[in-house]
């Protein structure tokens, strides 16, 4: 291994280093967000998106490094094994991320029924029929909720 190639290395494991620690911190990040969206507490969940959002671009950042040096080395540095466990810290970063999405796009999906209903639309923001023009129609009157 000549100089070059060893400060290259040595840049490039640096890099990896900072790359896994910011993974890790984003792994326990989701399970941050993950916390709050089952605790429904939107403080926490707004600082675990804030912090997660941060954490997102310096991984960016680190990773554009990353292949920058790969690049400028010949190291494939996606492929060595040194480096396998941030690889698949990032997938379970990844799969947990999605997981969370499913969790606030089904509390979304809730909400708006909720508020279809409030407003006096008896199919709960599901639509049944169509009018002649093949669009959907909503009856926005208000309703009745409850009586006393």
């Amino acid at each position: 291994m000549t100089a070059g190639s060893r400060d290259f290395d040595t840049a490039l494991s640096a890099v990896m280093g900072d790359l896994a620690r910011e993974v890790d911190a984003l792994h326990a990040c989701l399970i941050d967000e993950r916390m709050a969206l089952d605790q429904a507490n939107s403080d926490a969940l707004q600082n675990a998106t804030r912090s997660k959002g941060h954490l997102l671009d310096r991984i960016d950042r680190l990773d554009t490094e990353r292949r920058q040096l790969s690049n400028a080395s010949g190291i494939d540095s996606a492929n060595d094994a040194r480096w396998a466990p941030t690889f698949a810290r990032i997938g379970e970063c990844r799969s947990i991320n999605e997981t969370n999405g499913r969790i606030v796009s089904q509390r979304i999906g809730h909400v708006r029924q909720a508020l279809a209903l409030i407003s006096g639309d008896s199919t709960g923001g599901v639509a049944s029929t169509y009018g002649p023009r093949g669009t959907t129609q909503v009856s926005l009157r208000s309703g009745i909720l409850a009586q006393v």
